[in-house]
Parts: C-alpha cells; structure tokens; sequence
C-alpha cells in the first residue's frame, strides 16, 4: 500500500458522576474527549490517511477550423486531426489512448452583430472533441504542459479544462481495507488512553460507523481542486462506541 497511514483521534465520552450533569475534557493524544453523565460510553473518532498519486489521467484535447461550406471545414478539420494525432504519437499515446468524441458545427453568419462582419470564407466553424487517457500520469502531465507545441504546427486549440486526475475505484478498494484497519486502531488506543485517565478500562464495542473514505488534492488550496491534483491524500474516518467498564 506505500507509506503507513498517518492516525489520529477525536474522542467524547458519558460517563455517570453523581447526580446531575458533570463535565470535564481530557486532551488525549491528537484528539479531545469530553466527559459527561450518561452510560458510560466513549465514542471514539479514528482518522488515517496516505499520500497516493493517481493512477489514471484524462487530457481534454479541442481544435477547431474554419471554412465557406461544411464539407471543406470537414476536409480541414481531418487534416488538423492528423496533425493532432501525429503529436500525439511522437509522445508515446497509442491509439487505444486517444477518444474522438463529437464535431460541433457553428453557423457564424447566425451570430454576427453587424453584415459586414461577415466574411463568407469563414461562415463555418467546426469543432472536433477529444480526450486522451492513460495510465501513464507523467506521460499525459507532460503533453498537458506542452499544448502549445500544436499551436505551432498550426492547430487552433478550443478552451479545455486541462488533466484529470483520477484515482480509480479499484485502486480505491486497494487501500480502503488498510486505512480502515489504521483508523480503528487509532480510535481503540485513544479509547483506552480516555479510559485510563478516567480510572476506567474499555469494554466492548457498543456501536461502530466505517464512516466516510475522502479522497483530497495532497496540497489542498484555492488554485488546486482534488480532480486536477496527480497527487493526492485518502483518508478514512472510523466512528466506534466503546463501554466503560470499572
């Protein structure tokens, strides 16, 4: 699984004192717990997390050209593809990579302001959509950095959204039962570290939650959303109720 998961714990506990309500919080480990009158229950919060890097990349590839009639926009827009995919092929993308999706048809002279904007020799914009996809996350991050290589050999690019990175569900299951197994532990020791301070020992488990598995961008800020991080943390979060036992 790579690195050791990272653990830590957020705990509160009932327990009965006297008569009435009393509180009191403990600092336990990386968690707080919180004493009050109840039935003696602590429950217990266990996080672990890894730092993982993706292991599939998505690439949005859109080119685009002008034409007087459709059929010669169709004849320039297969001439840029073959560009387009000879660029591709130079950095190593098999055609299994590579996805050709829709053409999209503009019909220009239907959003031109004024008549003399028109120009009859460019009445048509046409738009092919594709997607590369791999496996190889340095190989497509490279080609995602270089896109104006194919400015320069004369392809007009549409606006795209950059890399995708994805961390898929099998390489998710993958990880899911050791960060599990890591957070549960955390949440047992912390239960037992609240237990001890209390002048009491854990008991069985009450109820236990799994919780929630989270995928994160590894460096979480404004300018970086989880889908365009290659790297990436997976955390899980375990939720246990432990008795209290004198």
């Amino acid at each position: 699984m790579g690195a050791a998961p990272r653990a830590w714990a957020l705990a509160t506990a009932g327990c009965a004192v006297g008569v009435g309500l009393a509180v009191a919080g403990y600092l336990i480990g990386g968690g707080v717990a919180a004493m009050r009158s109840a039935d003696r229950v602590v429950t217990v919060k266990g996080v672990a997390e890894i730092e993982i890097q993706a292991d599939l990349a998505s690439l949005p590839v859109r080119f685009a050209v002008s034409a007087g009639d459709v059929k010669a926009g169709m004849a320039r827009l297969d001439e840029t593809m073959r560009v387009v995919l000879a660029y591709l092929d130079e950095k190593g993308f098999k055609a299994e990579d590579i996805a050709l999706q829709r053409v999209d048809v503009e019909d220009t002279f239907l959003h031109a302001e004024r008549p003399e904007a028109r120009k009859p020799e460019s009445r048509y914009r046409l738009t092919q959509y594709a997607a590369v996809r791999s496996a190889d996350i340095a190989r497509v991050t490279a080609v995602a950095r270089d896109m104006g290589e194919l400015a320069r050999r004369g392809v007009v690019l549409g606006d795209t959204p950059g890399a995708t990175y994805i961390l898929t569900s099998d390489k998710l299951n993958e990880l899911k039962g050791g960060l599990v197994r890591a957070a549960t532990e955390r949440a047992r020791s912390a239960a037992a570290e609240f237990a001890e301070a209390s002048g009491s020992r854990v008991g069985a488990i009450k109820r236990a939650n799994q919780g929630v598995i989270s995928v994160l961008a590894r460096d979480e800020g404004p300018f970086e959303a989880e889908h365009q991080a290659a790297e990436k943390r997976v955390r899980a979060v375990t939720t246990v109720d432990y008795t209290l036992i004198d």
